[in-house]
């Protein structure tokens, strides 16, 4: 009995990874009807999957596979041609297939499903004729509804009498909870059902010739072997323990002068790191093995929202850890249920707006720093920011002040606030403002981050930050006070050591909260030992950690750095969870208990919005008159005259041979970069003289889609205007004048030059106060502190 049980187990594992494939090739057949290739998959995959089931005595599961590859072998011969309606039957059948699989799996029989109808409608299609019975079933019946791991779907109504699959079916991408494979042939490559030492005039020994032929023809089964997943767990435990055990050892031989103790433990080092890695390449799966069901999901959805949808797949073959793949489902679905519902317009308003009456939605798969990012992109309506804060300011989630002080990327992040969405209508597909936020949750539960860009009238991207595995990860340790802390590396992005001095002079105080000016932006800090909620000794000397989290910077300010090294995470009892500010713990190579910081919490915990409301105020005060520094490109124009240009205004410097000047309608342009730029000489615009020589030094300057290139006589130096003397007075294009490098320099007027050369450099934009650009100038004015 036990081997019939294990013969069922394998049949449901292969039969689930084949209909992961057929959904697949079903929808690439309905746009290339003509494919040998894909119509050959199809017939191979039913075939398998009847034989062994009649094998096995599923007679059911044999009616409804024998039926379905009748129909399979006239598109085969070519007495078919590949239709909607054909492709929504063929459909149908792999949805009651899977059905029966999971009533298999539950009961071990198939009592209960109704296979009838289903058979009935295939062969009325295999008959020629065609009735309403045999329309599609609905979306819900291969998409749960919103946000499944929050509010399960109740099973689809049956559709014209057609039982449907309810969503608490196995799920494809995952058939078999306690197996996993190892060197995994292409998705549905189907392995012999026929058990080992079964003999010859037994059930099934007729079928084997068959199905080995089958086989053969996919992908060689000697290449792969199933291993349970449990297995793969305890080994992967064993080598955690086994990179602690050779931690200890370094941290040993390093203060040990016992030259054959140093050589064991280098060799020990490079035969555990090898095993590692060895180790977690079994449980590294392809992306694309959640990707399977997506071509399916998009068609069905598409078709439930009236619009038109294009699908592409880059990087499938991106590797993650088993377990983080079932994390990502979920969210990944979520999102691409969102893009089509919310993203993508309907054909007519794609066309009115110019596009394409087809969507085109992108999943992509990359990595990147240490990490697996995982893009889901449409080319749609995009996100309206304004929307976002009219909608957060109705419901009450943030104030009209709080609102102001948010920059476009804050606003974006509202999305991600429990019960927040911007849908007009509550449908069956999305709008209940469940979703984001659990989108978020899960996937920084496996320390992961979600980013969204959107530009209006382009489309939207949702970014997934992943880790690679759950089990090893690399870390930066750091001591604050007596304890040892650990940072995954993934949100590190530098180091700032500060010495006593430095510590007074470069950390500064907005309000209640410590800055810090980093290569002249100022970074937020946080300090561990606040964080941690206990006082702080006098130091002489600090860290600062750059952390990225949550689309937010800021820095970490520790006592002192301790070491780079892989660890070994391990789970948090329920106490530790809840204080919310951990994602694990692991331990050093003396034994001490370390804990792994959850950067995402405490950004979301210390960096509140008062801070966010004191930086923009900050800001507010430079552009009202602060006396910032701020770097100043000096520039000569001829006759000794210096004129100061605000570097953060400047794009790039050329030289370009005088010759490369060309003339249109009587004023000079040149080709740059595949366009035709205008050209302003600052000489003639602030009444110099200028000689040009062999080479004309450029100034380019660019804002959204237009650029003009500014000719000046030479490039004299990149200085800072902290502590110079200003003169408010002023001329045509200047804003005054100020003294550096001894000095008398003019400072330019850089919108009112720029307007000068062309006239929509600054049109549209939202600081302008005026039509004319006055108002930029009297902005720019103030900020440079004249």
């Amino acid at each position: 009995m036990d081997d019939i049980d294990d013969i069922v187990r394998e049949f449901l594992v292969e039969s689930y990874e084949n209909l992961d494939q057929l959904d697949q090739d079903l929808v690439a057949l309905e746009s290339t009807p003509d494919s040998r290739d894909l119509l050959s998959s199809v017939f191979r995959t039913i075939h398998t999957i009847k034989g062994t089931s009649g094998f096995l005595a599923f007679s059911d599961l044999e009616r409804v596979a024998h039926v379905g590859e009748s129909l399979l072998v006239e598109l085969r011969d070519g007495r078919r041609l590949m239709d909607q309606h054909t492709t929504d039957v063929l459909l149908r059948m792999v949805d009651t297939i899977r059905e029966l699989l999971g009533r298999i799996e539950a009961t071990g029989g198939e009592s209960g499903v109704e296979v009838d109808v289903v058979v009935a409608a295939i062969q009325r299609t295999l008959d020629g004729a065609t009735s309403h019975e045999d329309a599609p079933a609905s979306v819900e019946a291969s998409v749960a509804d919103e946000a499944p791991s929050e509010e399960p779907a109740p099973a689809a109504a049956p559709v014209s009498g057609i039982k449907v699959a309810a969503p608490a079916a196995p799920a494809p991408a995952t058939p078999e909870p306690t197996s996993a494979s190892l060197a995994s042939p292409p998705a549905g490559a189907p392995t012999s059902p026929k058990p080992a030492g079964t003999p010859a005039g037994k059930p099934g020994a007729g079928l084997a010739p068959e199905v080995s032929e089958v086989t053969a023809s996919r992908a060689p089964t000697e290449t792969s072997i199933r291993v349970d997943v449990d297995l793969l767990d305890a080994l992967m435990r064993q080598v955690g323990e086994l990179v602690l055990v050779r931690n200890q050892i370094a941290q040993l031989s390093g203060s040990d002068t016992d030259a054959e103790l140093t050589r064991s433990s280098q060799r020990l080092n490079l035969i555990a790191s090898e095993l590692q890695e060895g180790v977690m390449k079994t449980r590294m799966q392809p992306i694309e093995h959640i990707w399977s069901k997506m071509p399916r999901i998009v068609r069905d959805l598409a078709a439930a929202c009236g619009v038109e949808v294009r699908l592409e797949m880059v990087g499938g073959d991106t590797e993650l850890d088993r377990s983080l793949l079932e994390s990502v489902k979920d969210p990944l679905t979520h999102l691409v249920r969102n893009a089509i519902d919310h993203g993508i317009e309907s054909p007519a308003e794609r066309v009115a707006a110019g596009k394409s009456s087809t969507g085109v939605l992108t999943l992509r798969a990359y990595h990147a720093g240490g990490q697996v990012m995982v893009e889901v992109r449409d080319d749609g309506a995009g996100i309206d920011p304004h929307k976002v804060a009219a909608k957060a300011l109705e419901r009450g989630l943030k104030t009209t002040e709080q609102l102001d002080a948010m920059s476009t990327g804050d606003l974006l992040n509202l999305l991600f606030l429990p019960g927040f969405s911007t849908a007009a209508v509550v449908t069956n597909v999305s709008g209940r403002g469940v979703g984001m936020d659990v989108v978020r949750s899960n996937i920084e539960a496996i320390g992961g981050a979600v980013e969204v860009d959107s530009d209006v009238g382009r489309g939207t991207t949702w970014r997934l930050r992943i880790p690679l595995t759950l089990a090893i990860m690399p870390a930066l340790t750091v001591r604050s006070g007596n304890e040892i802390y650990a940072i995954p590396q993934v949100n590190l992005q530098e180091l700032v050591a500060l010495d006593a001095q430095k510590m007074r002079e470069s950390i500064e105080h907005i309000g209640a909260a410590e800055v810090f000016r980093l290569r002249g932006s100022l970074l937020p800090l946080v300090r561990l030992s606040d964080v941690m909620e206990r006082s702080a000794d006098a130091a002489d000397s600090a860290v600062i950690a750059v952390l990225q989290a949550d689309n937010q910077r800021f820095g970490l300010i520790v006592d002192r750095v301790l070491n780079n090294e892989e660890i070994v995470v391990k789970p948090l009892t329920a106490q530790l969870k809840a204080i919310g500010i951990y994602a694990g713990a692991t331990l050093m190579g003396d034994g001490q208990v370390a804990l792994i910081l959850d950067v995402q919490a405490i950004t979301r915990r210390s960096l509140s919005g008062d801070l966010a409301e004191q930086d923009g105020r900050l800001l507010e005060e430079r552009a009202a008159g602060g006396r910032e520094a701020q770097e100043l490109l000096v520039v000569g124009i001829g006759s000794g005259r210096r004129v100061a240009i605000p570097l953060a205004a400047v794009t790039r410097l050329e030289q370009v041979s005088p010759d490369r000047l060309e003339l249109v309608g009587g004023h000079e342009v040149i080709q740059y970069r595949d366009a035709i730029v205008p050209v302003m000489r600052l000489a003639r615009t602030l009444g110099s003289f200028q000689e040009d020589g062999d080479q004309l030094p450029l100034v380019v300057f660019t804002r959204g889609d237009r650029t003009v290139a500014m000719v000046v006589s030479e490039i004299l130096e990149i200085i800072s205007d902290e502590g110079a003397e200003r003169s408010a007075v002023d001329d045509i294009g200047l804003l005054g004048s100020i003294v550096l490098s001894g000095r008398v320099t003019e400072v330019l007027d850089v919108p009112s030059a720029l307007t000068q050369a062309d006239p929509l450099f600054y049109a549209g934009d939202p600081d302008d106060h005026h039509a004319d650009g006055h108002g930029t100038a009297q902005a720019h004015a103030e900020m440079v502190g004249v």
